[in-house]
């Protein structure tokens, strides 16, 4: 029985090969003798019909398509796979990934695995589908890695979430440096009382942003004397505003770990007959479109998500062309990120 299954697997994959053969002949007008010998490496990517049959092979999905293609000849299909919130930052991270494929002739797909029971089986199934992976996956630590890692031998992934131990060569904002800038622009700002707005607990780029302003701070000689764990939403933000002003805190200057908790945090205070700035100072993360038209403007951490994209992607596709060497230790770059002042922050 074994036996008839396997035989019986071996002719429907023939036969579906065979219909996918006649399928790109057709589209393309070439013989069947050379889209088999073009997609069995035996006529040069460079010539045109190698172009015209490697790109109708990838528009129809011929399954035997990244198989037999060698990926210098062809366009790249790459995976950028998140876990996705209604966040602004998203269509930023979206919008950034797809201008630079474009820009290099590769094909971007996006994938939320956000609610899925096992990510590292549907990786292991999407891996069949795509040449690379981009992986944006904030919420796993770091064995949760190396169990993707484990089921995808020898397959290109990249990371850009921060871990706190990477697995996978990884490109990422340097958050750090963010809660850094936002305590230091507070300092220089004469402002002495201090709070926070964290990120979810279980994203380390919170957790990082968090640890850099809150080192700055205190080597100052000041300390946080507010704290409030929001997450990354904008009622959240309204929420950690009536949290503060139940405590009758107030002339602090606040620093919000994303934008969208910043704006709602400002909603709630004006819809309260309070001044930002004034009675409150506050500053944001991600730079994200409300953040320069909200008013008061927000001072905010620029992310530069077009860089982030371009080196990402520059890595990646040399690792699917073999031109990057896998190492025993992940390499990690850390992409600056840039204060933006505008009215929160001002104090007079």
């Amino acid at each position: 029985m074994q036996i008839f299954c396997i035989i019986f697997a071996t002719i429907n994959n023939f036969i579906k090969m065979s219909i996918g053969l006649k399928e790109i002949s057709h589209l393309t007008g070439y013989s069947l003798s050379t889209v088999s010998r073009v997609l069995s490496n035996k006529i040069s990517g460079n010539s045109k019909s190698a172009k015209d049959i490697l790109n109708t092979a990838r528009e129809i999905g011929y399954s035997k398509y990244r198989e037999t293609a060698p990926s210098p000849n062809r366009i790249l299909d790459i995976a950028l796979i998140t876990q996705h919130y209604s966040e602004e930052f998203y269509a930023y991270l979206y919008a950034g990934f797809d201008k630079v494929c474009s820009e290099n002739n590769h094909s971007l797909t996006i994938h939320s695995l956000r609610y899925n029971s096992s990510i590292t089986k549907q990786l292991k199934y999407l891996s069949q589908y795509h040449d690379g992976f981009i992986l944006f996956l904030p919420t796993l630590d770091t064995n949760n890695y190396r169990q993707i890692k484990k089921s995808l031998t020898n397959y290109p992934v990249i990371s850009i979430a921060p871990v706190f131990e990477p697995i996978f060569d990884t490109f990422t904002f340097d958050s750090y440096q963010g809660g850094a800038l936002a305590a230091s622009q507070f300092l220089n700002s004469d402002i002495n009382t201090f709070g926070i707005i964290h990120g979810p607990s279980e994203k380390w780029e919170a957790e990082l942003r968090k640890n850099g302003f809150k080192d700055i701070i205190e080597k100052s000689g000041a300390t946080i004397s507010w704290n409030y764990y929001g997450d990354y939403s904008f009622e959240s933000g309204e929420s950690a505003f009536h949290d503060i002003n139940k405590k009758s805190k107030s002339k602090m200057g606040v620093f919000a770990s994303n934008d969208q908790m910043a704006v709602g945090f400002i909603h709630a205070a004006l819809e309260n007959n309070k001044k930002i700035p004034g009675d409150y100072f506050i500053i944001g993360y991600d730079n994200i479109l409300f953040s320069k038209v909200f008013f008061p403007k927000l001072t905010t951490i620029n992310t530069n998500v077009n860089k982030l994209s371009s080196e990402a992607l520059d890595y990646l596709i040399r690792m699917i062309k073999g031109q990057v060497k896998p190492e025993t230790i992940a390499k990690k770059t850390l992409i600056p990120v840039e204060l933006v002042a505008r009215d929160t922050h001002k104090r007079g």
